[in-house]
């Protein structure tokens, strides 16, 4: 009896842990399904979080959603190049470029937040630098996107 109990009890701790792994339907979940969102889905779930996080008025979302738009798009094809194989040189003048667009980005930005939400995205920036910071110091120097905005 204690080994039909223990079987039933393994096969149901089996099926909740596949449970837990399978993922939902809908919007991804996980950070690396961003991958898998079009460039107008991933713009809108930036745009959503900006929202959110900084407190947007409907006429900021849409100007948000356009430059971080034009951003992605700029920069989608600079992070295909990387993918392929690149010499330093080539890596180090694509970065300069997204570097360029993301400049762009962030005065576009600038230019329709408030005092207060300018204060909050500066911090936002701050904060993401210097987490991308430690872990490059910590050895997890895992692959990174270019833009750190997204």
């Amino acid at each position: 009896m204690k080994k039909i109990i223990l079987a039933l009890t393994l096969v149901a701790g089996l099926c909740t842990v596949c449970d837990a792994q399978e993922s939902k339907t809908g919007a991804p979940q996980e950070k690396g399904d961003k991958k898998n969102l079009t460039p107008e889905d991933r713009a809108k779930r930036g745009t959503d979080r900006a929202a959110k996080e900084f407190g947007l008025t409907a006429d900021q979302k849409t100007k948000w959603e356009a430059a971080t738009l034009e951003r992605i798009k700029a920069n989608s094809p600079l992070h295909e190049k990387m993918k392929g194989s690149t010499t330093p040189e080539e890596r180090k003048a694509l970065h300069v470029q997204a570097k360029t667009n993301n400049e762009k980005f962030d005065s576009t930005v600038k230019g329709f937040l408030t005092a207060e939400q300018k204060t909050k995205y500066d911090a936002k920036i701050e904060e993401l630098k210097k987490k991308r910071k430690e872990q490059h110091k910590d050895g997890k120097d895992e692959p990174h996107e270019i833009d750190e905005h997204d």
